[in-house]
């Protein structure tokens, strides 16, 4: 009881851990405190009280029955999405500190977008297991809740994961069923085009390239109705990968003749190749300096430029 009243002085005072820690203890055993994990001395209880300007008694008392004001927890969601949203990570680090995750009176879909918060924090500091666990909490509890955008930001972050650990029949599933659920609400728009994004990167990934290369043409058509450009550039790598696998040739020369981006030129490059324009090929190649490590990870690219390299004295 003593940690749950002292997190919430030290969220009324909007003070972060690191601040409230800093010259006393480590923010580490501040955290177990928080959570009741062990019993602090007197001596830290002191000092604590003497930084957030009370008293030691007051960390005997009850803990209020709602601890948070539910407007500000709502700002304060949106404001931290938008700062992921815009690739400013560090500043999410004081959000996770308040650990709002624990609060038992926010909504399940306002927890869900907290704990998604969270997971897109840790994948990008590669803290795998951390980024699954919340993941795993945003969608259980955003399942609860009429499908949205929060709910399908998870669902793609999940299947990624699933991906990167080759299980890609079981990200198919889960994006499947998401876009079977999705395709009667009019107003998932995006939604739709975003997951048939992610289905058709999965066929990809599987070598079912035709299959892939369908959801790519009703994605096309979808995104025309809507007037939405989504992912232009890996849309359009996308589609020229599986015209290179399914040695649709003629198309994907005409179709890369006009990009500069490394992938594109070799994907031109070729398709001249397979057709005959060797001449044009050579030019085209040795315009723009590739080499095979701009495609590390993706089998396709570095398989073709391996024959190319092996069939063209000029790599």
């Amino acid at each position: 009881m003593i940690g749950q009243r002292i997190k919430e002085i030290r969220n009324n005072n909007n003070l972060t851990q690191e601040e409230l820690a800093d010259g006393i203890i480590s923010r580490t055993y501040l955290s177990l405190i928080e959570k009741g994990s062990v019993h602090p001395s007197t001596n830290v209880l002191i000092k604590l009280s003497e930084r957030l300007n009370c008293s030691v008694n007051d960390f005997m008392q009850e803990v209020s029955h709602f601890r948070y004001n539910d407007v500000e927890i709502l700002r304060e969601i949106a404001y931290y999405e938008q700062k992921i949203e815009s690739d400013d990570f560090q500043s999410v680090i004081s959000f996770i500190d308040k650990e709002y995750e624990t609060v038992d009176q926010i909504p399940s879909q306002d927890s869900g977008r907290i704990h998604l918060i969270y997971a897109k924090y840790y994948n990008k500091t590669g803290e795998l297991r951390k980024e699954k666990h919340h993941v795993d909490c945003a969608l259980q509890l955003l399942s609860t809740v009429s499908i949205n955008q929060s709910y399908i930001d998870a669902i793609i972050l999940k299947t990624r994961i699933l991906i990167a650990k080759d299980e890609v029949e079981e990200a198919l599933d889960l994006l499947e069923d998401t876009l079977y659920i999705i395709l009667r609400l009019t107003e998932l728009d995006l939604g739709i085009i975003r997951i048939m994004f992610e289905i058709a990167a999965c066929y990809h990934i599987k070598k079912e390239y035709f299959t892939s290369s369908r959801f790519l043409d009703r994605l096309k058509k979808q995104s025309e109705i809507l007037h939405i450009d989504y992912k232009k550039t890996e849309f359009n790598l996308l589609e020229a990968k599986n015209l290179a696998m399914l040695e649709s040739f003629e198309r994907l020369e005409k179709f890369t003749s006009q990009s500069n981006e490394p992938s594109m030129v070799l994907l031109n490059c070729y398709a001249s190749y397979k057709i005959g324009n060797i001449r044009e090929c050579e030019s085209r190649f040795k315009s723009i300096r590739i080499e095979k490590s701009m495609f590390r990870g993706d089998t396709v690219l570095s398989g073709i430029y391996d024959v190319l390299d092996k069939r063209l004295d000029f790599i």
